[in-house]
């Protein structure tokens, strides 16, 4: 049981902290125009639905993972967001 338990975490590991190398460029340059605002809602609503299932079998490496993913994908979206009520401000400004 203990190897299963290591791939799952070990799985979440590599999952959850594939996304670091974006958030971090998303936080220092403030950029996220070729980043799709759709793809990262969607992988939002999957995390949520993630924890949400972890949450339910009370998995702690599932419920660990996924609030991490969130965090990540939720900063990205957000600045996502921001950007765009930016740009659209600007273009009514204009």
């Amino acid at each position: 049981m203990y190897h299963i338990a290591a791939i799952g975490f070990t799985a979440a590991i590599c999952s959850t902290f594939a996304l670091l190398p974006q958030v971090i460029r998303v936080w220092k340059t403030k950029e996220t125009d070729q980043l799709s605002g759709g793809a990262f809602t969607l992988m939002l609503i999957g995390a949520i639905l993630w924890l949400t299932y972890g949450l339910l079998r009370q998995d702690i490496v599932i419920i660990s993972a996924n609030s991490i993913t969130m965090i990540f994908i939720a900063y990205i979206v957000a600045i996502k967001a921001r950007q765009r009520i930016g740009k659209t401000n600007d273009q009514e400004n204009a």
